[in-house]
């Protein structure tokens, strides 16, 4: 070699290059060479400064432990997340949880950099907001993703503390911990279970976000309620177990959120009013992967009855061990489980029953009634039906899709009537948007002011054989028979509130008369309204039953009239009585009786029809409810009358004790239920169901056959697991009677 450093191989051809072989690996002259330079400039350095000693390269940050169970309670109890009956976190997006991170060694602010990722949905990314990975920083700010930490004295345990945007996707999220070095290659320590973040009425950036104290234990925690049911003439109610807390709820929920045929979209789960729109589509079966099948006709021989249920949580628990839909729900059952739904996902909500409730098939804004010259209804054709009653629900949470002012209450609703977007879902539709007749703004505004405030015009269909049609003529106008009550639950009370004024100004007034011009506008048939007819109309009539009639006892049907003229009239009625179905689907026909009313000068008397149990007690279908046709003429001024009322038989209460009313968690207590038959014949099939939220789930007791007026009683011992007030509702089915319930409130205490 003719240089220590110059080329070691010149000149010895390519197999020179090498120095030699060992082990299987070749080393080479180049690489012998740079590697003693590089020894020598280090010798050499340390010998002009032989007291610093070189820094070791720094070794990359691991995680050896997450451990979130330790704030599991504490995080709970501030989030409001208590109750649920989960062993994984659960919080509100918007807020701050806590938990321990244990390291490997002591963490160094200075060369350290730790994040908390987040993963959601099938594919996690940024752009949608699924994946977020938020580093370590001194303070969190509001209504934004972020973390920071407190650590111990040898900096090896970090309690730390994560935020959520309060606009973040609700769901269920993987976690886990990324640590680098610089420019090290990172490490990840997955946290093995999963954590759910729900909408947050607490936080006011949310857009759920409810002020009230007692507003948001009643339509956020409260996990029971009523149900009103009935006629508006006879109102009713049940108790309801939402059960939004119990077992198995959080993941039905969940599935359907996330993991159904048609979940809520990733991009789209933090948005309420979407996912509202979407609840209300799964809790039916009309479309992919719906929890309850509806039905109206009676026929539930392969399910249980819609009367059956009492509560939720049975009915989600049943639906997620198959996946199934679950037979059978009518309006109540479908806005019980909507509520229970809602509730879980942290958006309030409340359960709002419509008294004459109009189903508009044609977006017209008005129910037409037709009647042959007989009094007898003409089916075949109308298309519109007012129901008895029908329960949907409210949701509460901002709208800035919507001009300003359309927040706070929006109607949402279950049960499949009419399609929206090719999907049977309707709302959210913002309340005051439907009091002012806004009908355009979405969603399906329409065909809720409809159900609440259309108006219903009567007409008598007589044969024109020239024209081989009908000739109508117009016979009333009724401006206030459709939405007479609209009942939820009083906050903190066992009792209703009628919630009309959320929905429409005062019936008759400017406001309200402007509201329905307004929507007329925007149907399918503004041109509906025709002048009134120009004959002569001085006597008026009304149909009335009384306020508590009984399954299994007689009735009357009485027609106060009244004559305004200076002159006598002679009135020739025709009343119908029918059994129906609280949809306002005719069943049976009870009764037609034809009735003559003479009316003194300016003086007032009535038409009576007598009905006995025999009439109609074979004829009874769900709710025991009836509608009353009455068609009338005036013989001296050939004036015609047209009005319909609804009524229902009243079914006695079960009469529900326990044998302590306050007690401790896991004591076992008895519940004792009576029930006295009220009917002259045999029920057949009878079944008790109890459930209670944090009581028992649910609970199926077979009676068998019950003798005409026979009492039964049966006691049940039970124990309750959680801590709080408690109600345990029963309920009682048979092929004769149902809708019949009772309940009872305990005290639990730890």
């Amino acid at each position: 070699m003719s240089s220590r450093y110059g080329n070691p191989y010149a000149g010895h051809g390519r197999r020179s290059r090498y120095l030699y072989e060992h082990g299987g690996r070749r080393f080479d002259w180049a690489t012998y060479w740079e590697r003693r330079r590089v020894e020598r400039e280090a010798a050499s350095r340390s010998r002009a400064t032989p007291d610093v000693v070189p820094k070791p390269a720094p070794t990359v940050l691991k995680v050896n432990d997450v451990e979130v169970d330790k704030y599991l309670l504490m995080n709970k109890v501030a989030h409001h997340t208590y109750d649920f009956e989960s062993k994984e976190l659960i919080v509100r997006r918007g807020q701050p949880f806590e938990f321990n991170i244990t390291l490997d060694r002591a963490y160094n602010k200075d060369t350290d950099k730790i994040y908390v990722e987040f993963k959601t949905g099938k594919y996690p990314s940024p752009t949608k907001g699924t994946k977020v990975r938020v580093q370590l920083k001194d303070k969190l700010e509001d209504g934004k993703w972020g973390a920071t930490f407190d650590a111990d004295s040898d900096q090896k345990v970090l309690r730390l503390k994560v935020q959520s945007a309060c606009s973040a996707p609700i769901g269920y999220y993987n976690m886990s911990i990324i640590t680098k070095v610089k420019d090290t290659d990172e490490f990840s320590y997955p946290y093995f279970k999963r954590i759910y973040f729900l909408f947050n009425p607490w936080c006011e950036g949310d857009s759920v976000y409810l002020a009230g104290a007692d507003e948001k234990d009643e339509y956020v925690l409260s996990e029971t309620g009523y149900l009103w049911y009935g006629s508006y003439r006879q109102i009713g109610k049940r108790p309801w177990v939402f059960g939004q807390f119990e077992e198995g709820v959080l993941e039905a929920v969940m599935y359907l959120l996330q993991d159904s045929k048609d979940p809520v979209m990733d991009r789209d789960r933090g948005n309420p009013v979407i996912v509202a729109r979407k609840m209300s589509a799964a809790v039916n079966v009309q479309d992919e992967g719906g929890i309850l099948h509806g039905r109206w006709d009676g026929e539930y021989s392969d399910g249980k009855r819609p009367t059956f249920w009492n509560g939720s949580v049975a009915i989600l628990q049943q639906y997620m061990k198959n996946k199934e839909a679950v037979k059978y729900g009518q309006c109540w059952v479908f806005s019980g489980v909507l509520t229970t739904v809602l509730r879980c996902l942290g958006i309030p909500a409340r359960s709002v029953t419509n008294f004459a409730s109009a189903h508009d098939t044609d977006n017209s804004m008005t129910i037409d009634n037709y009647f042959d010259e007989e009094g007898q209804p003409m089916e075949h054709m109308e298309s519109d039906s007012v129901w008895n009653f029908h329960v949907w629900n409210d949701c509460w949470m901002s709208r800035p899709d919507l001009p300003q002012g359309y927040g706070g209450w929006q109607a949402v609703d279950a049960t499949p009537q009419e399609t929206s977007d090719g999907v049977y879902q309707t709302g959210p539709a913002s309340l005051n948007a439907i009091k002012h007749g806004k009908v355009y703004l979405p969603y399906d505004a329409r065909f809720v002011f409809a159900e609440i405030n259309a108006d219903r015009v009567y007409w008598e269909a007589t044969e024109d054989i020239s024209l081989d049609d009908y000739k109508l003529t117009k016979i009333r106008l009724e401006k206030w028979s459709i939405g007479r009550y609209l009942y939820t639950k009083k906050i903190g009370q066992h009792a209703g509130i009628d919630v009309k004024g959320d929905y429409k100004h005062p019936e008759g007034s400017e406001e309200e008369r402007l509201a329905v011009e307004s929507a007329v506008q925007h149907g399918t048939k503004p041109e509906a309204y025709l002048p009134d007819s120009p004959f002569n109309k001085d006597v008026d009539f009304t149909v009335e039953t009384a306020d508590k009639i009984y399954v299994g006892s007689d009735f009357e049907v009485e027609i106060p009239m009244t004559n305004r003229s200076s002159e006598e009239r002679n009135v020739n009625l025709f009343v119908n009585i029918q059994v129906c179905y609280y949809t306002g689907v005719l069943a049976k026909r009870v009764k037609t009786q034809r009735v003559q009313v003479k009316l003194p000068p300016n003086g007032h008397d009535k038409g009576i029809v007598k009905v006995s149990v025999d009439e109609y007690l074979d004829k009874l279908v769900d709710q025991s409810a009836m509608k009353i046709f009455v068609l009338g003429k005036v013989k001296e001024t050939f004036q015609l009358l047209a009005g319909q009322d609804d009524f229902r038989l009243r079914t006695p209460s079960i009469e529900l004790s326990v044998s302590k009313t306050q007690l401790k968690v896991d004591e076992e207590f008895t519940a004792k239920f009576t029930l006295k038959n009220p009917l002259p014949r045999k029920l057949t099939n009878c079944e008790f169901n109890l459930e209670g939220a944090g009581v028992r789930t649910s609970m199926e007791v077979k009676q068998g056959d019950i003798a005409p007026n026979a009492e039964v009683t049966r006691e049940v011992k039970l124990r309750a697991y959680k801590a709080g007030k408690r109600t345990l509702v029963v309920e009682f089915d048979s092929d004769q009677l149902s809708q019949v319930h009772g309940e009872v409130d305990i005290e639990v205490s730890k």
